[in-house]
């Protein structure tokens, strides 16, 4: 998977939201710094009320760029509308994606593909590059160029519950994994250690969610928990009191201070590949 050659090719298509021109070009030129040529898909502008066209015109572009077989494929935005393309990839589509990278809506993508044994890139997608730290920027490129999995952690991560526990690094937005409880799409997140992240959610709409998530079984079996960046959330106290009474029952670590999420630092996670998540220590890739 890493590092990629020097004649790797990135791939761009828009599975989501409607594209901002401006900061999607800001963020190809930060990509195309990286090293690597870039193609955009030719329907990444489509658009059709807030997605990036239809649900016809979305799949298409993606089955398109992935023909090229790029190294990397990496999604224009979030947004909204990944979830509403579950319905139109059937396994055979679902199979020809390539390596993936996205966060936020892309989130519903994320876990289907993991779901199917792939492993996948929680990151920046191209217009989040345009605002993006300098420290997510070298980690994105020590991740591609060198191979280098930067730790999901920051220097002021802290424990809230204890204990120890391995499983497959999986998750992603807090509020799109809530939408898709109850759905045939609910992922199977047993045996993982999760990843959660959201923005501009106040903490009893958080609680609402993960309540939804906890009522609907994703949390069975789950390993345990990293949480990343939950900006515009409102108090940190009380967000980490909705998630101490969520999951403290479980007696599963939960960390917190992850340096991913929706602000500028948000480093790239490798979805499906195995992690050993200690109160104590924090995470390593196993």
């Amino acid at each position: 998977m890493f590092p990629m050659g020097r004649d790797a090719r990135i791939g761009v298509a828009a599975p989501s939201g409607l594209v901002d021109s401006e900061k999607f070009t800001q963020g190809i030129r930060r990509l195309e710094a990286l090293g690597w040529g870039v193609d955009v898909d030719a329907g990444v502008f489509a658009s059709s009320r807030y997605l990036a066209g239809s649900e016809v015109e979305r799949k298409a572009s993606l089955l398109r760029i992935s023909s090229g077989h790029p190294h990397l494929l990496v999604a224009a935005r979030g947004g909204y509308g990944a979830m509403r393309l579950l319905a139109h990839l059937d396994d055979a589509a679902l199979d020809r994606l390539p390596l993936f990278m996205g966060f936020s809506d892309a989130t519903a993508l994320l876990v289907s593909l993991v779901g199917r044994g792939r492993r996948m890139i929680h990151g920046p997608t191209v217009q989040s590059l345009a605002s993006a730290s300098v420290e997510t920027l070298s980690a994105l490129k020590g991740l591609l160029a060198f191979g280098a999995i930067p730790d999901p952690l920051g220097p002021d991560w802290v424990p809230l519950v204890a204990g120890e526990g391995v499983g497959v690094f999986i998750g992603g937005n807090l509020t799109t994994l809530a939408h898709l409880c109850g759905t045939p799409y609910q992922p199977d997140f047993s045996g993982c250690i999760l990843a959660l992240e959201d923005v501009h959610e106040a903490p009893y709409r958080m609680d609402r969610a993960l309540t939804q998530m906890r009522l609907s079984g994703l949390f069975a079996g789950v390993a345990g928990v990293v949480v990343g960046e939950c900006l515009h959330c409102g108090d940190d106290a009380a967000l980490s009191d909705v998630f101490y009474d969520i999951f403290s029952p479980l007696k599963i670590p939960v960390v917190i201070g992850g340096r991913f999420g929706h602000g500028a630092t948000n480093v790239p996670l490798i979805f499906g590949a195995r992690v050993a998540l200690s109160s104590r220590t924090g995470v390593v890739y196993v």
